[in-house]
């Protein structure tokens, strides 16, 4: 390198260095995470810095946004930004989410059969590679209720209330309960008796029977007539509008959203579930045949069960973690961004580490994707770490399997505050509230333990069981700008 091209370069990086590649300024974030596990940590390090690189501050005629779909395509998905949204929580982008689901709500339309735009891009237009008009564009059907499952999330996480209040957020969920399913023919009742080619109109189009795929799967081995995701999907909307509603004092139409539910459950375990081979049925063909765990040679779908929350039955639960244990290697990374903390919440935490450096490596290919590092840093955070946001208040759960080995995560956006949690081993951890209000905590630990000492005060343990495992926990108030340390001893 010449003296003079070095010049040249370290003036181009002082005027241009902390802009993204579009010209606005440059994300930033409070997020850290360091171990004593070094690849871990270059991981998470790696998978940080990704994902800020596709965040966008205001600039752009759609506002604040980050990408969310296949790279350079300057747009966000609804599939994907469901799926990104609690790690870019995590990561300070709140701002983000909550421009991008206002964005697909406010286009929900009945031109569009009560579907909103599969793709919206940087100009604030259905992107052009997935739509044409409102007759003729791409769309799956479960983006809708994965869109509400979200603000149930997003509300537990961020306790932002506008996810409850929002007129356009309460417009979406009341048209896509209601309207969209009656529309589409997706309550169990209709949905097996449906045509595959509802709404789609005469040819010539670009799009044909992709104007409304009945779920995520868009390859297998023939003509999709139904996915489990919409079916499980269908169900965690119910769920979520019932909980969104009950937070908002909103209760007259919880009793018609639960009967729903239930019926929609039975059709679950009826329909989709397998009495022979005791296992569920994925993807349902055109020729009346099924899919179970694979679908064609990189694909699978099953882990929306586990996704959307919709299984109670831990022996079920389990078979689906063991396949995936065994099979996931050979995953597109778009399905293999769901796992780790799945592995993680069901005790298989080595897996969950080791899938985390394999989806941060060079050796990944695709590793690009942006759904695939935002993921990561849910999945480090809510799974390795077990920090949970609800009504209680912010709980942490070591999932660290070496008792000499530690992990810090500091500078988590969680509940509209910033919190440092460090884990030693799963018998200590310290939680630092450096937000503006006070916080309450609630400090879980692998085992029975009687008693939890939080800044050597010994507190009474309360038990519970979770994920086959029972751990000890209490609840405490963090007031701000202070640390508490809890541990388990001997007892």
């Amino acid at each position: 390198m010449t003296a003079k091209f070095l010049q040249l370069f370290v003036l181009y990086f002082f005027l241009f260095g902390n802009q993204s590649v579009y010209g606005q300024q440059k994300i930033r974030s409070s997020f850290q995470f360091h171990s004593s596990n070094s690849e871990l940590e270059r991981a998470i390090s790696w998978a940080k810095e990704k994902a800020l690189s596709y965040a966008h501050d205001n600039s752009d005629p759609v506002g604040y946004w980050y990408e969310a779909a296949l790279p350079n395509r300057e747009a966000f998905c609804m599939r994907d930004v469901c799926h990104q949204s609690i790690g870019a929580e995590v990561l300070g982008l709140s701002q983000h989410n909550l421009n991008m689901l206002l964005k697909f709500s406010q286009n929900i339309s009945e031109s569009k059969d009560y579907a909103s735009f599969w793709e919206i891009n940087r100009y604030n237009k259905p992107a052009p590679v997935d739509y044409e008009n409102d007759t003729d564009f791409w769309y799956n059907l479960p983006a809708n209720f994965d869109l509400i499952y979200t603000y149930k999330r997003l509300y537990d996480w961020t306790g932002n209330k506008t996810y409850l209040t929002h007129q356009d957020f309460q417009n979406f969920t009341a048209l896509s309960l209601d309207e969209y399913v009656v529309r589409w023919a997706l309550s169990s009742q209709q949905i097996t008796k449906r045509d595959r080619a509802l709404h789609v109109q005469p040819a010539p189009t670009r799009f044909g029977k992709n104007r409304g795929i009945p779920t995520y799967n868009e390859g297998g081995r023939g003509e999709s007539l139904l996915g489990i995701d919409m079916t499980a999907s269908y169900i965690a909307a119910l769920s979520a509008s019932m909980e969104l509603l009950k937070a908002a004092g909103k209760t007259a139409k919880i009793d018609l959203l639960a009967q729903k539910k239930s019926e929609e459950l039975a059709f679950l375990n009826s329909f989709w579930w397998d009495v022979e081979k005791e296992q569920y049925k994925s993807i349902y063909y055109k020729d009346q045949t099924f899919d179970y765990f694979r679908v064609g040679k990189d694909q699978a779908y099953l882990h929306y069960l586990l996704y959307f929350d919709v299984l109670d039955n831990p022996q079920r639960i389990q078979k689906i973690i063991h396949w995936y244990e065994q099979n996931h290697t050979q995953l597109i990374v778009e399905l293999k961004s769901y796992l780790p903390i799945l592995f993680y919440q069901n005790n298989l935490s080595d897996t969950a580490t080791e899938m985390l450096i394999e989806l941060c490596s060079e050796k990944n290919l695709r590793r690009a994707y942006p759904e695939n590092s935002f993921t990561i840093i849910e999945h480090i955070t809510r799974g390795l770490m077990g920090v949970e946001a609800n009504a209680q208040g912010i709980e942490t759960r070591s999932r660290i399997t070496q008792k000499n080995e530690w992990a810090h995560a500091k500078g988590i956006t969680i509940r509209s505050s910033l919190i440092d949690v460090k884990h030693f081993g799963k018998h200590k951890t310290q939680f630092s509230n450096r937000g503006a209000t006070d916080l309450y905590w609630k400090p879980k630990f692998e085992g029975h333990h009687p008693f939890i000492w939080v800044n050597n005060r010994k507190i009474k343990a309360i038990q519970q069981m979770e994920n086959g495992l029972e751990l000890s926990y209490t609840l405490i108030l963090v007031p701000k700008n202070e640390s508490l340390t809890a541990e388990v001893k001997g007892d």
